[in-house]
């Protein structure tokens, strides 16, 4: 995939940059830019949402520096290439000398532009931002049809669609990880969450109906609930039956800890940002065959199928938990069809080697 160069959060260590690209382009010679360094980018996530008004503007003025040089750099040997941006190059507004390199670079290249999140919603895409980069993209790659909504009808016509989903699990035997599945299935089913802190708010909300669920499978069948919290933040939560394990994410931790766990969860509330999540969470757990629960919310309702797991309406939380969690409990030969239908369903509609080939498409364009 050479002649292309592609902008991005961080490469490693940003989920969407690494899952959308990365992943695919690791072992080229596309030139990947990553706009905050591995250092800065831990240090932020850090310090969270309480950092001090001076940490925001060092961030952005990190953002708007290297992009800056990575821009111009680009403009002395970028010709007939192409160029991918991941959801923007620098958040909140774009510099007009950033603007002005930009359009240049558009004159003389292929432009894609990639986004996984609603990111007018979380305003870390201005208006005039996301107009900017649907004028000026050839090419706009979403991951749902609730994100190609917000693209103008005029620039409409661009947008393609293509979900993320994750290739790390490729290598691994799964006779293995079910043997280890199946000798702690009589005694203790695993649930387990990866995220990063952001989404904290959203298992924090379903802790309760979790507990509950917990004390529902302990009464009728002496089994434990744990959930494996997979976080770069410990979810801090009291709870009487359900046992919760903080885990420090890294790559092959989560790796692990998905092998490892029965059923992979994915909640959230119904809100204009959640409608536009990708799934992406459903669609690990189903690469390492687990079947998986989820909130029935916007793009979750085209991953999750009957024969995969489940879908939770907001309205009825408590006892959908319960009886979810209760059906892929109850014995080894039904919790089986469940995660071989989730690796069938990853394998032909999530594939790490389609999404590959689609990247190898565009780049050749």
């Amino acid at each position: 995939m050479g002649n292309t160069s592609i902008y991005l959060s961080n490469a490693r260590l940003t989920p969407s940059s690494y899952y959308r690209l990365t992943q695919y382009f690791s072992d080229t010679d596309a030139a990947i830019h990553s706009s905050v360094p591995d250092s800065i980018y831990q240090w932020w996530h850090r310090k969270g949402k309480n950092g001090s008004p001076l940490n925001k503007v060092f961030l952005y003025a990190v953002y708007v520096f290297r992009t800056l040089w990575f821009l111009v750099k680009d403009m002395m040997v970028m010709r007939q290439g192409t160029i991918i941006v991941s959801r923007v190059i620098v958040p909140h507004h774009l510099p007009m000398i950033h603007q002005l390199l930009f359009k240049h670079l558009a004159h003389h290249n292929h432009i894609v532009w990639d986004f996984d999140d609603n990111i007018l919603a979380n305003k870390s895409c201005s208006p005039a931002d996301f107009q900017f980069f649907s004028k000026y993209s050839n090419q706009i790659i979403v991951t749902n049809d609730f994100l190609q909504s917000l693209i103008s009808p005029e620039y409409r016509e661009k947008v393609m669609i293509l979900p993320t989903t994750d290739g790390d699990m490729l290598g691994y035997d799964p006779t293995a990880y079910f043997e280890d599945r199946k000798s702690l299935f009589q005694k203790e089913i695993r649930l387990v969450w990866v995220a990063t802190a952001s989404g904290l708010e959203y298992i924090e909300a379903m802790i309760p109906a979790l507990d509950k669920a917990a004390q529902k499978l302990t009464e009728e069948s002496t089994k434990e609930l744990t959930l494996h919290v997979v976080c770069n933040k410990p979810l801090q939560a009291s709870t009487t039956h359900l046992t919760i394990v903080n885990i420090p994410w890294s790559r092959e931790v989560a790796r692990q800890e998905m092998l490892h766990a029965h059923i992979g969860i994915m909640p959230l509330p119904d809100t204009p940002f959640t409608r536009g999540k990708g799934g992406f969470k459903l669609i690990q757990y189903m690469s390492v065959s687990m079947p998986v629960i989820g909130s029935d919310v916007g793009y979750n309702k085209q991953v999750v199928t009957n024969d995969i797991g489940f879908l939770i309406a907001n309205d009825h939380e408590e006892e959908g938990w319960q009886r979810a969690i209760q059906a892929l409990s109850a014995d080894w030969n039904t919790y089986m069809r469940y995660a071989k239908s989730a690796k069938a369903r990853y394998d032909q509609f999530y594939s790490y080697h389609k999404n590959k080939d689609f990247w190898e498409k565009i780049c050749k364009q």
